[in-house]
């Protein structure tokens, strides 16, 4: 599946969250040195625990900060919500070509998103030390994007190295 060949199309984030939620990410982004960042993101989070812009937001301050077991959840939250959203089977495992190419009918820019959360765990979980856990993520990655887009097989190569 060509995952770099689509139309324009809505991105997550153009679903915003409530003007309060956006206050809160836009206060967070200004403070984010001091420790009312975290408490912004965390009320946000409360607020909209299944928006993908206060997902995001959440994620990658919990990644830059090398909070990576939390940031592997809140990854997992955002897959889940956009699984929901394009009607993908609950187990990744049993995920193929064709449930994407019906997902993609829907959402192109989400279908990636889902995508680059798994491809995001397996090196959040290599971080944590738990290599073969992201192993398979990266393999369902790689079978699901034949061009390697995505480069999950670069990824791959570097966590098989590591078993």
């Amino acid at each position: 599946m060509d995952l770099l060949s689509f139309d324009a199309e809505p991105l997550y984030f153009d679903n915003p969250p409530s003007k309060e939620v956006v206050q809160l990410l836009q206060q967070a982004t200004e403070d984010y040195r001091d420790e009312k960042s975290e408490a912004d993101l965390q009320r946000a989070y409360q607020l909209a625990p299944e928006n993908l812009m206060v997902l995001v937001f959440w994620f990658r301050y919990l990644f830059y900060r090398q909070r990576f077991a939390e940031a592997l959840e809140i990854s997992q939250n955002a897959r889940e919500v956009v699984r929901k959203q394009l009607g993908l089977p609950q187990d990744w495992r049993s995920l193929d070509e064709a449930q994407l190419a019906e997902g993609h009918e829907n959402n192109m820019v989400l279908v990636r998103f889902y995508l680059l959360c798994l491809k995001g765990e397996a090196y959040l979980y290599a971080r944590l030390g738990e290599v073969e856990k992201g192993i398979p993520l990266l393999e369902k990655v790689a079978a699901l994007d034949s061009n390697d887009d995505l480069k999950a097989t670069d990824l791959l190569a570097v966590l098989l190295r590591q078993r």
